[in-house]
C-alpha cells in the first residue's frame, strides 16, 4: 500500500465520525423545533375550554386543599399551597416559606384560572403586550376530569425564549372533621 491509498483509507474510515458529528446537532436542533411546535402532548386549548374546565370546579368545588406544583421555563420551582375556605394560608417556594400574601393566590385553583384567562386576553393584543402584532402565543392544558383544575399547563411565546410550565404534582382535598382538617376519604 501506497501513502495515497493510506490517505484514501484513513478518509473513509474517519467519514461516518464526520456524518455523526454533523447530524447530531442537526437532529438535537429538529427535535426542539418540533416540541416547541406541537407541544409536550398537551392539546392546545381555547377560551371555550377553559370556560368549561371553570364550570367542572364551580360544580365540584373544593374549599380545603393542599396543592404541589412544578414550574418550569422561564420561572422554575416546586410551590406548595395550603387552601383553606377558599383562601390561601400558605405557601412555599422549594421549601422556603413565601412571605408576602400576594403572590400566594396566583397558585390556588382560581387563580391558575385567573392566569390562564389573563394570557389569552393578552394573545389577543399581541401589538400591545409584546410589542409586536407578529408575536403568536400558544396556550396549551389538561385538565382534571372530575374537578376541572388545570393538571398541566403550557404558555408559549413563539419568537421569544419565554416559555412557562406548570404541572400539579398533587391536589389533596381535606374535608373538616370536628373542627380538624383531615384527607378526604375517596381521594
Amino acid at each position: 500500500m501506497d501513502g495515497t491509498e493510506e490517505k484514501v483509507n484513513l478518509r473513509l474510515t474517519r467519514r461516518p465520525w464526520f456524518i455523526a458529528a454533523m447530524l447530531l446537532p442537526a437532529t438535537l436542533v429538529l427535535a426542539v423545533v418540533l416540541w416547541r411546535q406541537f407541544g409536550p402532548g398537551l392539546p392546545q386549548i381555547t377560551p371555550d375550554d377553559l370556560a368549561q374546565a371553570r364550570a367542572r370546579w364551580q360544580a365540584n368545588p373544593v374549599s380545603d386543599y393542599d396543592l404541589t406544583v412544578v414550574l418550569n421555563g422561564r420561572q422554575t420551582g416546586e410551590l406548595k399551597v395550603e387552601v383553606r375556605n377558599g383562601e390561601p394560608v400558605s405557601m412555599t417556594r422549594d421549601g422556603t416559606p413565601m412571605k408576602q400574601e400576594r403572590t400566594w393566590r396566583p397558585w390556588t385553583v382560581p387563580g391558575m384560572f385567573e392566569t390562564i384567562e389573563t394570557d389569552f386576553e393578552n394573545a389577543a393584543r399581541p401589538a400591545e403586550k409584546f410589542g409586536s402584532a407578529d408575536v403568536q402565543v400558544v396556550i396549551r392544558a389538561k385538565f382534571d376530569e372530575s374537578h376541572g383544575f388545570p393538571v398541566r399547563y403550557l404558555h408559549q411565546i413563539y419568537g421569544r425564549l419565554d416559555d412557562l410550565t406548570w404541572r400539579v404534582t398533587e391536589f389533596a382535598p381535606r374535608e373538616r372533621a370536628a373542627g380538624l382538617l383531615v384527607p378526604k376519604s375517596g381521594e
